[in-house]
Parts: C-alpha cells; sequence; structure tokens
C-alpha cells in the first residue's frame, strides 16, 4: 500500500480492529496488571536503552501504544498514558482500548485500565465509551499537589465510513486521579471544553497553569490526511490558585485577553534553514529557568525531532537542535515526540512508530532515544 493510500484508511496509526466483545460497557474499573518485570531488580537505572527493552513485549500484557506522556509523581514513580492501547485478553489476543496507564516504579512497570485483565477496556471514561465511534484520548496533564494529578482528555469523534477514517475532536474534559490509589474521578468540563484541545500539552511555574492547544486533526482532512490547523498551537493560562472554572487568558502576541479569538500562534513557522514547519504537535516542558519543546515536525512525514527553547512559556521560541529520525524499516513511520525521565544525561526523547500499512506489529510502540546537545539550556526565563 502507498503511503498515501495510508493515509486515506488513517496513515500509520490505523491498526486492524479488534472484535468488541458483546454486551453492555461496565463502569470504570482500575485494574493493575502484574508486569513481568515484577521479578527484577526494580531498582536497576532507567535509560533509554533499558526503555527500549521494557516496551519491546516485556511489560506484562501490554502489546502496544502510541502518544506517550510522562509524569513525575511526588513519590518518586512515573505516570504514563498513552492512546489506542492493545493489551492482551483472556486468550491472549490483542484488545485496543482507547486509552490506557502504566505505573512505573524504578525499573518496573504495573499496567491501568478499566474492565477486567480478561476483558480489558479503557481506564478512563469506558462507560461513556463507544467504541471506534466516540471514545477519549488522553492529551497532557499536571501534578497539582501530593494527591492529585489533573489530566486532559479529548473526546473524539468518528464521522467518517471506518475508524480513524476522519477522525475528529468534539470536546476538552479533566479528570482528576487519585495518586495513592490510582482511581479516576468523574470527568468534568475543562477550562475551555471546546474543540481546540486546551490541554494538549500542560504546563506550569510558581503562578499559573499553562495550557496548549493544538487541533489534533489528522485523517482525512487533506491529501496528506492532516488539517492545516496542525500547524498552529496557541497558548492559555489559568492562575493555579483559582477554581478549574475561573476564566482563562490567551496570548494575543502583545499579552494575555479573555477573549479566545484574539489567541495567536506560537508555534515557530520555520525551521533555523527556512524549512517550512507544517505540523507542529509541539510538547512543552518546564526546564528550570527556560522553556523546552520537543516536536516531531510534520508529524508522520517528518523526519526529525525540533527543540525549542523559550525563556517564556508563550515563546519566542529558539530552534537549538534539530535531531535527525533514524528509521531504518521503510514499511514504519514515526510521529509524535515526548520528553521522558530516564537516569541519563541529557533529554530522554520519545517517539511513536507505527506501520504504514497499520498491520500491528512490534514496531507499534514508543521508541527512545536521549539528546545531549550543550546547546539546550541557554535560554533564561524573564
Amino acid at each position: 500500500m502507498s503511503r498515501h493510500a495510508a493515509l486515506r484508511r488513517g496513515g500509520p496509526r490505523w491498526a486492524l480492529l479488534a472484535a468488541l466483545v458483546a454486551g453492555a460497557l461496565v463502569p470504570i474499573v482500575d485494574t493493575v496488571a502484574e508486569s513481568s518485570a515484577a521479578a527484577a531488580d526494580c531498582e536497576t537505572p532507567v535509560t533509554a536503552e533499558s526503555l527500549n527493552a521494557a516496551f519491546d513485549g516485556s511489560i506484562d500484557g501490554f502489546v502496544g501504544a502510541d502518544y506517550q506522556r510522562t509524569y513525575e509523581l511526588p513519590d518518586g514513580r512515573v505516570l504514563w498514558t498513552f492512546q489506542d492501547v492493545y493489551l492482551e485478553d483472556a486468550s491472549g489476543r490483542p484488545t485496543l482500548v482507547h486509552n490506557a496507564a502504566l505505573v512505573q516504579t524504578g525499573s518496573c512497570f504495573e499496567v491501568l485500565h478499566g474492565g477486567t485483565d480478561a476483558d480489558p477496556e479503557a481506564w478512563i471514561g469506558g462507560d461513556t465509551t463507544d467504541p471506534f465511534d466516540r471514545w477519549y484520548w488522553p492529551l497532557d496533564g499536571y501534578v497539582a499537589d501530593e494527591d492529585t494529578l489533573v489530566l486532559y482528555l479529548a473526546e473524539m469523534s468518528e464521522p467518517g465510513p471506518g475508524y480513524l477514517e476522519r477522525t475528529e475532536p468534539v470536546a476538552t474534559w479533566s479528570v482528576e486521579v487519585d495518586l495513592a490509589t490510582m482511581t479516576v474521578g468523574p470527568m468534568e468540563r475543562a477550562p475551555n471544553p471546546g474543540d481546540e484541545l486546551y490541554g494538549f500539552s500542560v504546563t506550569t511555574d510558581d503562578e499559573y497553569l499553562y495550557l496548549y492547544g493544538q487541533c489534533h486533526r489528522q485523517f482525512g482532512f487533506s491529501d496528506f490526511g492532516h488539517d492545516p490547523c496542525g500547524s498552529d498551537v496557541f497558548v492559555a493560562r489559568q492562575p493555579l490558585a483559582v477554581p478549574s472554572s475561573y476564566p482563562l487568558e490567551y496570548w494575543t502576541g502583545d499579552g494575555w485577553s479573555r477573549n479566545s479569538r484574539l489567541a495567536v500562534n506560537i508555534a515557530p513557522e520555520t525551521g533555523p534553514n527556512g524549512e517550512p514547519r507544517h505540523i507542529n504537535p509541539m510538547q512543552v516542558e518546564r526546564d528550570g529557568d527556560q522553556w523546552i519543546a520537543v516536536t516531531k515536525v510534520d508529524d508522520w512525514w517528518g523526519d526529525a525531532v525540533y527543540i525549542d527553547a523559550a525563556p517564556r512559556p508563550e515563546g519566542p521560541w529558539t530552534t537549538v537542535a534539530v535531531e535527525p529520525v533514524a528509521n531504518d524499516d521503510q514499511e514504519a513511520a514515526s510521529y509524535f515526540a515526548s520528553i521522558v525521565p530516564t537516569d541519563d544525561g541529557g533529554h530522554t526523547i520519545a517517539l511513536g512508530y507505527n506501520r504504514w500499512d497499520g498491520q500491528l506489529s512490534s514496531v507499534y510502540r514508543p521508541h527512545f532515544v536521549t539528546v545531549d546537545d550543550p546547546s539546550i539550556g541557554g535560554q533564561t526565563a524573564s
């Protein structure tokens, strides 16, 4: 199948659909499956190499996933969230659920999902999910306090003739996760509940919560799949000390306004050599006195991860590194970069991978590399 044909069928994220289990959906259940690494030494260093080994089939019951995001928890654990996760059911057959999570303790992992181990369902929103027609994909989030993680979700709809044919977001939600039990509270409307997906990336400083919006329209919107809106990223802020219903302020280029229609794109439109950046699924992290963004520019059509730095959460952004993506498998594509914590020096970057033809394989998982570039860290906050 050609790459254009693959995009018309949903691009490299398209995967063979598991048969739905008959019967009504059950309420959310946070099930923890023991990892096959449980017998290993969980104190061994976590590196890009060890993560590649863990995600290459070593996490019990976890077959594959993409759109990896991580949260360093106050007790030292790391929570991972994913979109479109394949988990093994009672027969050992891969079953697709629209979201799931991992809890990492040292170098060991446990799986979080809804339903049961024999019949897994989505970790969040399983009781209101209509699989492959209407579902929830995790976006980013933040640790609100010692006990709570706030996570944002995109409610997705598939109006096309098949899954990932013309997938579009319809709303943005938030949930609170109890970090002691990993139970998920009720879904609430996000501060901006619209389809602009303010929450696609999230960061904070000592005073504000920053919500970055990206339209996340990848399938069936052009000859290349993506909607042109994918080039733009917007940012809104909200004081940390106010309720989530407090109005957001949007960056206008000159200042902050409560009028969302005045929001302007903050993503770089070109790279350091003047090359256009058509698609910018930026993931922003606060890094000491600066902000770092990692972006697999042009998504699965691109061949590099761009690392941008800024003195403020809204920019201006300076591209400080362009890291080529090594991909010797011409049948696969990479997409969506994020920074994940490891014991390596530098920044460890995770990339999603999948086959162009969408066939489920060992390729469908995050891949990891550590970047040690001395130019990162040259920006200071102001």
